[in-house]
């Protein structure tokens, strides 16, 4: 299909995400085009004519859902491909059903998984676009046919009067014919056949002509062709002929799949004096036309149904049974299946793939009532009682939960290693949970991420909470977004006090919603939400820039500060050192006086990538802190390996000491660490006298918290620094009440 390297047209905003795709694709032989928005990605679409989109459902100026419209209308061959965040699932399901081809969630962190999608969709391309050349190629042929069979009609008739001639004249055009020719009276009786017919029949001509089609073929096939002609006589009033399609086993005993076509042929005044036919073989476009079928309705590795074969099973089902049919949908994701593909390989993990694959069909109805959406998600359909109301189906659901979980308590055998995996299910059953596939489908897929929230390796049942609770996560983030847009996000500063001097060292930035009615929503409403889709990335950049901004301001007025900025697991990726210096660029403040604080889960994700990332950092003289010390992969691995400047001890240490034997020791201990590492230690969460005292009786000299001052907005905070200058010190808590 491609006589070149396939062209992909990359829609999105995130110039970041489009970059990373172009990067990975094109050096996976791909020629990769880009467009920042919709409108933009038809303009391109129309000049470049590429034979693949990726597209982002949202995006400014026009929106991936009306570009997958608009595709659909112009295009509708060209594969689409949804690459977009994992929060809008009913979004996916929708741009599904206007025609994507498949989705793909950002960020997309294994690339792999996009380039199997890219592969998989051109390879489905390529097989319609065969599967459409057959077709054309199959009506050229049987335009051919009647065209030839008219002509000898023509021919027959204008010959009528010179037999001899005209006989001869078939005979020969007849038995010249690649494919079976016969023709016979209006009664039935075969006059005459080509020895190609002959063949196919295993039967010499002498033994065809003078009998019927019943003499001469199995009873059901005679049929068959008997009733052909009977539609052929109510259908050719035009003379265009009649065709259908047959199964036979020809005289070798090999089973083919023809297209009869027949007509009638007439005498000299018009009228109908007899019927003449041909069959093409359509056995290996046939064969080739299933094959299509199985790939776009199967996945691939496993050969369980997909996701457009589930679908078709569901909805086979719901026919078979009526619309109150019970069905049960329990949605599997394998737990620890990621922890197998990142230590042993993607070998390894298709491997083990296939042998959950295999599990699960062993417990299955029916091996077409398990399927695999991909990745590591499977689904078992589970037929429910048609008596009753449904009582007792929950529970039948349940148990057999309980039975798929008992049997993966015995370890997988994969390429020789010895593997355990647990699944986390989501039941819905219908109709109480829905009466379509789709809605089935996600409620239950809801379900199984309760069921993962909760600590996986269990099962749930789907609960309208639950869907409430993904309602109101969606609400949360489309008011983010509005949010973005109106400016609604600021950011407070919480001052870092040197409890020796006494004198402000610097601050944290903390960002902050302030909602148009005046209200603060708490940072753990929308945090959370943030990081799942994605949105923490650009709130992170506009905290980032504000902070420098701001703290530029001070320093001129205040003297020079540094200023602490939380960086999400999310931001740190190879390209923040840019943002970073984008950042500093347009405040003008030095890279000195930023700190970049990043959670010991965030580095010790990925320790390569994490080194490199930290050391281009620190080559700009940017400091590094680590945050939240002590609740995450606490290592002295990193702590001597990576350029940090600073660790800060989290609050749940320090807000119960002195009196807690077991956290005083923690903070001792970290504090003795970092001075023996040439660290600065600072202790966050301070809110006591005794707290300060116990602190600066072990030697930790950084200090923040309410004991100082809570989080101010900048007005506020700068305020506050004037008193602290004007007094000589940050003060005391007596001093600020």
């Amino acid at each position: 299909m491609y006589h070149r390297p396939a062209r992909i047209l990359t829609i999105d905003d995130d110039v970041n995400v489009r970059s990373n795709l172009v990067a990975y694709l094109e050096d996976s032989g791909f020629d990769v085009i880009e467009a920042e928005n919709g409108r933009r990605g038809l303009e391109v679409f129309a000049e470049k004519a590429p034979d693949l989109v990726l597209v982002d459902l949202r995006m400014p100026v026009m929106g991936g859902m009306e570009v997958l419209e608009r595709l659909r209308e112009d295009a509708p061959e060209v594969p689409v491909i949804v690459v977009s965040g994992v929060g809008v699932l009913e979004e996916a399901v929708e741009a599904l059903r206007h025609g994507a081809w498949d989705y793909v969630t950002k960020p997309v962190t294994d690339m792999r998984v996009l380039e199997h999608a890219v592969n998989k969709a051109l390879e489905r391309a390529r097989l319609l676009e065969e599967r459409k050349r057959y077709r054309e190629q199959l009506e050229q042929e049987v335009q051919e046919r009647t065209r030839e069979l008219r002509e000898t009609n023509e021919r027959l008739v204008e010959y009528q009067a010179l037999l001899q001639e005209k006989n001869q004249f078939l005979e020969a055009l007849v038995e010249g014919m690649p494919n079976p020719v016969f023709y016979k009276t209006l009664e039935g009786t075969y006059i005459g056949c080509n020895r190609a017919f002959s063949r196919l029949i295993g039967r010499a001509p002498e033994d065809i002509v003078g009998r019927s089609v019943h003499e001469i073929l199995p009873q059901e096939l005679a049929c068959r062709v008997e009733e052909s002609g009977r539609r052929l006589d109510a259908e050719d009033d035009d003379g265009a002929g009649y065709s259908c399609m047959i199964d036979l086993r020809d005289a070798a005993g090999e089973e083919r799949v023809l297209v009869l076509y027949k007509s009638y042929f007439r005498d000299r005044t018009g009228q109908r004096a007899g019927e003449v036919g041909t069959f093409l073989d359509v056995s290996e476009l046939k064969r080739k036309e299933a094959q299509i079928v199985h790939q776009a309705t199967h996945d691939e590795l496993t050969g369980l149904p997909n996701r457009m074969g589930l679908r078709q099973r569901m909805e086979d089902h719901a026919l078979r049974g009526g619309p109150d049919t019970r069905l049960a949908v329990l949605y599997l994701d394998m737990d620890n299946f990621k922890t197998v593909n990142d230590s042993l390989g993607h070998a390894v993990g298709d491997e083990l793939l296939r042998a959950v694959a295999g599990r699960l069909v062993g417990m299955a109805p029916r091996r077409d009532m398990v399927a695999r959406l991909g990745g590591d998600e499977f689904v078992m359909l589970l037929p429910l009682s048609q008596t009753g109301m449904g009582e007792g189906d929950g529970e039948v659901a349940e148990a057999e939960s309980t039975r798929i979980q008992e049997a993966f308590t015995r370890p997988f055998n994969a390429a020789d290693h010895e593997l355990y995996v647990m699944p986390s299910i989501g039941i819905s059953i219908s109709p109480d949970d829905g009466r379509d596939p789709p809605t089935l489908l996600k409620n239950a897929e809801i379900a199984m991420y309760r069921a993962k929230e909760q600590g996986g390796a269990r099962f749930r049942r789907f609960t309208q909470a639950m869907n409430d609770d993904v309602t109101r996560r969606l609400a949360i983030e489309k008011s983010i977004r509005k949010g973005l847009e109106n400016d609604e996000f600021v950011v407070f500063y919480q001052p870092r006090v040197d409890i020796t001097t006494g004198q402000v060292t610097g601050m944290e930035a903390l960002v902050r919603w302030a909602r148009p009615d005046g209200t603060l929503v708490p940072p753990l409403e929308f945090i959370p939400v943030a990081e799942d889709t994605g949105l923490v990335v650009a709130l992170g950049e506009r905290v980032l820039r504000d902070a420098c901004i701001q703290t530029r301001r001070w320093t001129d007025e205040l003297g020079p500060l540094r200023i602490a900025v939380n960086i999400s697991a999310r931001q740190f990726q190879p390209d923040l050192l840019d943002r970073v210096q984008a950042a500093l660029a347009e405040s003008g403040l030095p890279p000195s006086q930023l700190e970049l604080e990043i959670t010991e889960t965030t580095m010790m994700r990925d320790l390569p990538t994490s080194v490199a990332i930290l050391e281009r950092l620190a080559e700009q003289g940017i400091s590094i802190a680590i945050d939240d010390f002590g609740t995450g992969h606490s290592s002295l691995y990193y702590l001597k390996n990576f350029p940090i400047d600073t660790i800060k001890i989290d609050r749940s240490f320090v807000r119960d000491v002195p009196g807690d034997e077991g956290d005083a020791t923690i903070v001792s201990t970290i504090v003795t660490m970092g001075r023996n590492l040439s660290l600065n230690v600072v202790a966050e969460g301070v809110e006591t006298d005794d707290q300060l005292d116990f602190l600066r009786a072990h030697g930790c000299r950084e200090v923040q918290g309410y004991y100082y001052s809570k989080p101010l907005p900048a007005d506020g905070f700068a305020d506050w620094m004037r008193a602290a200058l004007s007094a000589g010190t940050a003060g005391s808590a007596s001093s600020r009440k």
